[in-house]
């Protein structure tokens, strides 16, 4: 199984950094875990964010068809889950075959909806809204959590 997280931005602050790469090291235990960082422009002095989205929509839609694999979105309008129902969609794509789980993390400013309608699954990481930074490490963290509970590790208290 592989893993490609997709994270539109820069990860900039270094403490993110250094703990999106421990996540990183971790996950490798389990997946090839592959990340990819998508250029985002920047929006325009009168450019509302919708309209930023807009047009940005068609770059982002092509970068997230390009790859192979199980397409999951994180969005605000996903499926909430708790870790171990995390986890145990993470076991039901394993357990179906899925070669490739392909993650994609907008960045600060969202995405068009053609994403959404592009996603075999939407995921919420939480009813809460997080700068793009930390909701990458959630993710990252929360797929850690999940092997570690498939694999009954000590990790998930």
């Amino acid at each position: 199984m592989q893993l490609l997280l997709m994270l539109v931005g820069k990860t900039k602050n270094s403490i993110y950094c250094r703990e999106l790469d421990e996540y990183r090291r971790r996950i490798n235990r389990y997946f090839t875990c592959e990340t990819k960082e998508i250029k985002e422009g920047k929006p325009g002095k009168r450019e509302s964010p919708e309209a930023f989205c807009r047009r940005q929509g068609p770059k982002l839609l092509h970068e997230f068809q390009k790859p192979a694999g199980l397409k999951l979105l994180l969005d605000e309008r996903g499926k909430p889950m708790t870790s171990r129902e995390f986890a145990a969609f993470l076991e039901k794509m394993i357990m179906a075959g899925h070669q490739r789980l392909v993650f994609f993390c907008g960045g600060p400013f969202g995405y068009d909806p053609s994403l959404r309608r592009e996603a075999d699954h939407l995921i919420s990481l939480s009813a809460m809204t997080f700068p793009h930074e930390l909701a990458r490490l959630l993710l990252f963290e929360q797929l850690y959590r999940a092997m570690t509970i498939i694999k009954n590790e000590p990790y998930h208290y």
